[in-house]
C-alpha cells in the first residue's frame, strides 16, 4: 500500500469537503463539520476521472495528483478565505461506563477496515461494471477502454455498467495513488459517518442509551457486511439519512441555506444511485406538509419543494446526461425495464406485503437483519402505548416515523414498478436506509427519553425531574408550529 497517496488523498478529502461545507454557512459544531467534510470530500472526487475524460485528459498517476490538487485547492477558497473563523474542535471524554461500547466499536471497526484492505472487490454487480471499467482505465488512462470490448449482455450484466460513476471514479483515483484493490474509501465513509452518527445519538439519549442503539445498529449483519463490501447501498444510505436529518433541523429553523445543504446532499444521495430521485420526491412532501401547516402560503410552499428537488434534479441530469450518456458508449433505454401493468394498484399492495412479510419480518429477514425491526416494533408499541396514555409523542419522533414509512412506501412501489428492482435484491439492500431512522426514532421515543431523564438525574445525584446537566435534547419536545415572518411590522 502507497502510505503517502493515502495521506495525500486524506487531505485533500478533509480539506475539500471543508470548503464545501463551509459554502452552506451552517451553525453546526466542529465534529460534525469534521466527518461532513471526509463525506463530501470522497463524494466530489469520485466525479474527477469523469470530468479529466470528458476533457480529453489522459488519466495517467501524474494527471490525477495534479486534478486531485487543482480540485481541492479551488474548493478550499471558501475555507481559507475564513481561516479566522476555524476553531480545533473541542472533544469531550467518554464516560467510564462508555468505554466497553468504545472498545467493541473500535474491534468491529479495526475488522471492517482489514477486509477492505486485504480483499479483493467480490460483489457481481461490480466485478461485471463498474470494477472492470476503473480496472482498465488504470492500465489504459482512459474511461472508454477494453472493457466494452466484451459482449456484457451475458447473465444479464450489461445493466451494470450503466450504474453510477461513483465507484468507477474512486477505484480509479485510490488504485492509483494507495491499493491496487482500491475501496479503502470505503472504509472512510464508514468511520466518518459513524463517529458522526453516534454523535448524533448521543446528544439525543444518555451516552449509556446511546451506546446500546449503536451496538444495535452494528449488529445488523448484513448493514455491517456492506462497510467492506463495496457497493452503492452503504454510501447512498449515508447521505439520505444526513439530509433527512439535517431536514429535520431545517424544519425547525427554516433557514434557506439548511434547505440547500439538505437539496445538496439528496443531489449526492442520487448521483451515487439514481433511483433516490423517486425517494427524494416522497421526502419533498414532508417539509412541504409541515410549510402548509405553518400557514406559509401556497407561493412558499412550492419554493420550498422546489429548492428541496432542485439537488436530486440537478445531480441526476449531471449523471444521465452527461456522465452516462458520454462515457459509456452503450445505448441504454429504460423502457424495457418498466413495469407494463401500471394501473395494477394490487401489484403494489403484494410488493408492500411481499417486503413486510417476506423480507423485513421472516426468517429471511432474520438471516440478513438479525432481530432488529422486532427490537423496533417493541419500542415502537410500548412507546405507542405510552403516548395514548400520556397523549404525547415528541415531534422529533414523529417525523422519525415519517421517514420510516416514506423509505418502505417507496421501496415497494420501485419494486413494482421496476420488475428488476427484487425484494430479495435490491430492496433488501434499500432497507439499509430505513436503519439509522429507525434508530433515531428510538432515540427520540417517550421511553427511551424518560429512562435517559432517569439516568441521568442518578448519574447527577439529583432527584429533580430536568437534570441541569442533561442535554436539552433529553426532554421531548412538545408540538410546536412552525411560523414564518410575513414582512416588516406596521408602525
Amino acid at each position: 500500500m502507497n502510505l503517502t497517496g493515502l495521506i495525500f488523498l486524506l487531505f485533500a478529502h478533509y480539506f475539500a469537503g471543508r470548503g464545501i461545507v463551509r459554502l452552506f454557512k451552517l451553525q453546526i459544531d466542529e465534529l460534525t463539520t469534521i466527518c461532513m467534510a471526509f463525506i463530501c470530500g470522497v463524494t466530489f472526487h469520485s466525479m474527477l476521472p469523469c470530468i479529466m475524460q470528458l476533457a480529453h485528459i489522459p488519466i495517467t498517476v501524474r494527471n490525477t495528483y495534479i486534478w486531485l490538487t487543482g480540485s481541492t485547492i479551488l474548493l478550499s477558497i471558501p475555507l481559507l478565505l475564513n481561516i479566522k473563523n476555524t476553531k480545533l474542535p473541542k472533544l469531550a471524554l467518554p464516560k467510564l461506563y462508555e468505554l466497553p461500547y468504545m472498545l467493541i466499536f473500535a474491534g468491529l471497526m479495526a475488522i471492517s477496515l482489514w477486509r477492505c484492505w486485504y480483499f479483493p472487490p467480490t460483489p457481481r454487480d461490480v466485478l461485471t461494471g463498474v470494477e472492470l471499467i476503473a480496472e482498465y482505465t488504470v492500465k489504459e488512462h482512459t474511461m472508454l477502454n477494453s472493457a466494452f470490448s466484451v459482449d456484457l449482455r451475458l447473465n444479464g450484466a450489461a445493466n451494470n455498467i450503466f450504474k453510477s460513476p461513483f465507484i468507477t471514479g474512486l477505484q480509479i483515483i485510490y488504485k492509483q495513488l494507495v491499493l491496487p484493490f482500491g475501496q479503502i474509501w470505503l472504509s472512510l465513509l464508514f468511520l466518518s459517518f459513524t463517529v458522526w452518527f453516534y454523535s448524533v445519538i448521543r446528544s439525543i439519549v444518555h451516552p449509556a442509551i446511546a451506546g446500546l442503539l449503536l451496538l444495535i445498529y452494528f449488529a445488523v449483519p448484513d448493514l455491517f457486511a456492506y462497510t467492506y463490501i463495496m457497493l452503492y447501498d452503504y454510501p447512498n444510505m449515508v447521505f439520505y439519512f444526513a439530509a433527512f436529518y439535517f431536514m429535520m433541523k431545517y424544519i425547525d429553523s427554516q433557514k434557506t441555506n439548511e434547505l440547500v445543504w439538505v437539496s445538496f446532499l439528496l443531489g449526492m444521495a442520487t448521483y451515487i444511485r439514481s433511483e433516490t430521485l423517486v425517494l427524494a420526491a416522497v421526502t419533498s412532501l414532508l417539509p412541504m406538509a409541515y410549510a402548509w401547516r405553518s400557514k406559509a402560503g401556497i407561493k412558499q410552499v412550492a419554493i420550498t419543494g422546489a429548492i428541496f428537488m432542485a439537488g436530486p434534479l440537478v445531480f441526476n441530469f449531471i449523471l444521465s446526461n452527461i456522465f452516462i450518456k458520454y462515457l459509456i458508449p452503450v445505448k441504454f433505454e429504460l423502457g424495457g425495464l418498466l413495469n407494463q401493468d401500471m394501473f395494477n394498484i394490487g401489484g403494489l399492495i403484494d410488493k408492500a406485503k411481499e417486503l413486510l412479510f417476506d423480507l423485513m419480518l421472516s426468517d429471511k429477514g432474520e438471516a440478513v437483519y438479525a432481530h432488529f425491526y422486532y427490537f423496533f416494533l417493541t419500542v415502537l408499541v410500548v412507546d405507542g402505548i405510552r403516548a395514548i396514555v400520556t397523549k404525547k409523542m415528541s415531534r422529533d419522533a414523529i417525523m422519525a416515523l415519517w421517514g420510516v414509512l416514506i423509505v418502505y412506501l417507496t421501496l415497494s412501489l420501485l419494486s413494482f414498478l421496476i420488475p428488476s428492482h427484487t425484494i430479495i435484491n435490491s430492496a433488501k439492500r434499500g432497507l439499509f436506509k430505513i436503519i439509522p431512522l429507525m434508530i433515531l426514532y428510538m432515540a427520540h421515543s417517550g421511553i427511551l427519553q424518560s429512562l435517559s431523564a432517569y439516568l441521568y438525574r442518578k448519574e447527577n445525584g439529583t432527584d429533580e425531574e430536568k437534570s441541569p446537566k442533561a442535554p436539552a435534547a433529553v426532554t421531548p419536545k412538545p408540538a410546536a408550529t412552525i411560523t414564518r415572518p410575513t414582512g416588516k411590522a406596521k408602525k
